[in-house]
């Protein structure tokens, strides 16, 4: 853990990156509770950063904090312009909840702790396949300077424009001059990310739906440590950077949709809301499309009942109006589900349907080690919406509970793939969602377990209260089995940094060290990125040939992939018309098997008639072209 020590001024950095932009913004939301204001924060810096990427190569200005800074003092000036011209008295103004930044205070530190065991150290590279990607995608922006969503072309270097969701990666790139790598600004973000946005999200969000539950707000970032699946399984799945910037975004955008749609509002302070609830969505837009689609179907029930409320007040014209508005809007949110589904069949169910309805009962959905206590609570946050008969969040339940039961189980996967194909028909992604109300339900369930404990104890009932407390510590401390689960796996293989890894090796990561002194910058490497010798290009900024496994290289690297090894004049046109200079090889251990023929030609290159031994570490050798004249 030493190591974490010297990244405190990049996680500081991180931290900033996701407060300030927005800050001024969530400030000037008038009636709101601190979590709630900080919440919009975050999700205003957000946008701002995603708005910054998009808007910077039109201003010709290269990715960095000048292109932030332009766009926060835009949101700087407007926030502050619709604050001061609202001078409408609020009608209660809303008392603080000390307990909200307690409950927040510790899960932020429990979240760095939990994160900072699991990577082991900032230098530990994720060894999972998504992570080629991601690591050199940062790298690609700051080579090119650009951080555009609509310029991601890393992958597709024949085009000029290809969307990806970059706004992960424009933010790890701003943290990269601080932690002094890109493995190390990756995993520095991943801890402000999982620590700071996760509790403040479930905070903002239990905040404003159970209103009149303050205790609630306390608990709801601390039983976040006892969800297993999110967000510890997207470092353990993929990794699943993106996906995890934008599903922790997704408490927050509901969460500032409800105050936007709050009555008794004046026009500036619901334009401001407005604003910041547009900013956050594209925020989570920029993070991953799948995320804002995500939120717009847990919104349907929320808007619905506005909607029959506004219905029944009004006369036939408003009816005939609002049943207009509902059914255009339903039937634009099916028609971009359509359009965004990306289903690729890969991933098929695999429980049954009484197997996901416990995973579910549980909040231990994905296959996950069952602890005891979170599903009783969230059972008593249910009974407790029930009596209040606060239908709209049952309703936005049952649809994250919907959905995952398609992907968990669902047997027809033609049908199955229209309602998830927009997570990639990927359990683990669609898993997530059952947080996000299933955890306020359990942290409402738990103020009001606490309540009947603290009644208990000053009715004298001593002894039934110590009872009880005892059940709840051994229920709790059995979600300590997933959680151990997670960080062996952490550990083991995802974050793993050993001669036994699955990706990279320590012996490999030191020839790229050597390398970045041996071989000219204008060098053209080529590699199986299976095996981590793409990730040259993330620690070095040396080019490579394949800096992720899939894309579309052209037909000559195509050519090297599968026959480099042999050395034949074919293989040295293709050298020659590609420029590639240097290969390396790691051996034969890959990521994924079987995705390996297609990288045939890059191992066993001892052999290779063209190719010349030049540096070593260990069994990680570097080699030069120097057969082809």
């Amino acid at each position: 853990m030493t190591g974490w020590i010297g990244q405190v001024p990049a996680l500081l950095l991180a931290l900033a990156l996701l407060i300030v932009p927005g800050l001024p913004a969530g400030l000037c939301l008038r009636g709101m509770r601190g979590i709630v204001r900080l919440a919009a924060a975050i999700g205003v810096s957000l946008g701002v950063l995603g708005a910054a990427a998009l808007i910077a190569p039109l201003l010709g200005v290269p990715w960095g904090l000048a292109p932030v800074a332009i766009v926060t003092v835009v949101v700087w000036i407007a926030a502050g312009a619709l604050r001061l011209v609202d001078r409408r008295p609020l009608v209660a103004p809303v008392a603080g909840h000390g307990g909200a930044w307690i409950g927040v205070a510790v899960a932020f530190l429990a979240w760095v702790v939990v994160v900072g065991v699991g990577i082991g150290n900032p230098d530990n590279p994720s060894q999972l396949y998504d992570a080629l990607f991601h690591l050199n995608a940062v790298e690609f922006i700051a080579r090119t300077g650009d951080a555009s969503p609509l310029h991601m072309t890393m992958v597709v270097p024949d085009l000029e424009t290809s969307f990806y969701p970059t706004l992960w990666h424009a933010l790890v790139s701003l943290v990269v001059p601080a932690a002094g790598s890109i493995v190390a600004a990756t995993n520095v973000t991943t801890v402000a990310v999982i620590a700071l946005i996760w509790p403040v999200a479930l905070a903002s969000l239990t905040s404003v739906a159970f209103p009149n539950r303050p205790g609630a707000v306390t608990w709801a970032p601390l039983v976040s440590l006892g969800f297993s699946v999110f967000p510890l399984g997207f470092l353990n799945w993929g990794v699943l950077y993106p996906n995890l910037l934008g599903t922790v975004l997704i408490p927050i955008l509901l969460a500032i949709t409800f105050i936007a749609c709050a009555p008794a509002l004046s026009w500036s302070g619901r334009v401001l809301r407005i604003l910041v609830a547009l900013a956050a969505a594209g925020g989570v837009a920029l993070a991953h499309p799948s995320a804002l689609l995500a939120a717009a179907v847990l919104l349907v029930p929320y808007l619905l009942w506005r909607a029959w409320g506004t219905a029944r007040a009004g006369g036939v014209a408003i009816r005939i109006f609002v049943s207009a508005v509902v059914l255009a809007g339903l039937a634009a949110l099916v028609v971009v589900w359509v359009l965004g589904n990306v289903t690729t069949h890969e991933w098929h169910p695999t429980a049954s349907m009484a197997q996901a309805l416990g995973e579910v009962a549980f909040l231990s959905p994905v296959g996950r080690a069952t602890g005891l206590l979170l599903g009783p609570l969230a059972a008593i946050g249910i009974w407790r919406v029930v009596r209040d008969r606060t239908w709209w969040v049952l309703g936005s339940y049952a649809v994250s509970i919907f959905f995952f039961l398609m992907a968990a189980w669902f047997p027809v996967e033609s049908i199955r793939s229209a309602f998830v194909g927009v997570w990639y028909d990927d359990t683990t992604r669609v898993g997530a969602l059952i947080a996000i109300w299933g955890l306020p339900l359990a942290a409402l369930g738990a103020s009001i377990v606490a309540e009947w404990l603290i009644a208990g104890w000053r009715a004298g009932r001593t002894g039934l209260v110590v009872a009880v407390v005892a059940v709840i510590a051994v229920a709790g401390a059995s979600h300590l089995l997933a959680l151990r689960n997670d960080l062996n796996y952490m550990r083991g293989v995802s974050y793993q940094f050993s001669d036994e890894s699955q990706g990279l090796s320590p012996d490999e990561a030191e020839l790229f060290e050597e390398i970045d002194d041996e071989i000219p910058d204008d060098s053209l490497v080529i590699g199986d990125p299976l095996t981590g010798a793409g990730l040259l290009y993330a620690y070095t900024d040396h080019a490579v040939v394949f800096p992720h496994v899939t894309g579309r290289y052209g037909g000559d690297a195509l050519t090297l992939a599968r026959y480099l090894a042999d050395g034949s004049p074919t293989v040295c046109d293709a050298i020659e018309r590609l420029g590639v200079t240097h290969a390396l090889d790691f051996g034969d251990r890959v990521l994924f098997e079987n995705h390996y023929t297609k990288f045939d030609g890059l191992h066993g290159l001892e052999d290779s008639p063209i190719l010349t031994e030049v540096d070593r570490v260990g069994d990680a050798v570097l080699y030069e072209v120097t057969g082809c004249e």
